[in-house]
């Protein structure tokens, strides 16, 4: 699983896939560090144009118990890139449920567990042609991590479509 990263960050992405499948099919991992291997494996395959198999390796994480909202924010990218409002909503207010596993030994994202889902609730509601919600979920995300410049650059979008 370590070799894997380290094959990642030096951009040696079919290594290790190759290093991560044979970690997961081994069933001998620590089951927080096969949940981000699946993370891992499917971020690899994006690098290398595989979307199919990017998005099976984030569904393998459904294996290892309920999802975490490292995988829920990855899901939802996942239809967001694809213009899927719906679907991504979906995975992303899903994270907003997640418990934050900040005493498992896992990488915790935190980011994944308020920031993040609640700006791209902003991006989807927006897109569903839901202003008001849109608005009302960077409001969010600014409570979660005030001061960013895109809720602020949100907010400004906001303000000049309510000028039209």
């Amino acid at each position: 699983y370590y070799y894997a990263r380290e094959l990642t960050y030096h951009g040696r992405d079919e290594e290790a896939i190759c290093v991560l499948e044979q970690f997961l099919d081994s069933g001998e991992g620590w089951v927080e560090n096969e949940l981000d291997a699946c993370r891992i494996l499917s971020q690899c395959f994006q690098r290398l144009g595989k979307e199919e198999n990017a998005f099976r390796a984030l569904v393998r994480a459904l294996r290892y118990g309920p999802p975490r909202g490292e995988l829920c924010c990855d899901l939802g990218q996942f239809f967001l890139q694809r213009e899927d409002w719906r679907t991504a909503a979906y995975w992303y207010e899903q994270a907003l449920h997640c418990p934050r596993p900040d005493s498992s030994g896992a990488f915790v994202s935190p980011d994944c567990y308020g920031y993040v889902p609640a700006l791209q609730m902003c991006v989807c509601s927006y897109h569903l042609g839901h202003l008001s919600e849109a608005k009302d979920w960077n409001e969010q995300a600014e409570q979660y991590k005030p001061g960013t410049e895109a809720c602020r650059y949100n907010r400004r979008f906001f303000d000049s479509l309510s000028e039209l």
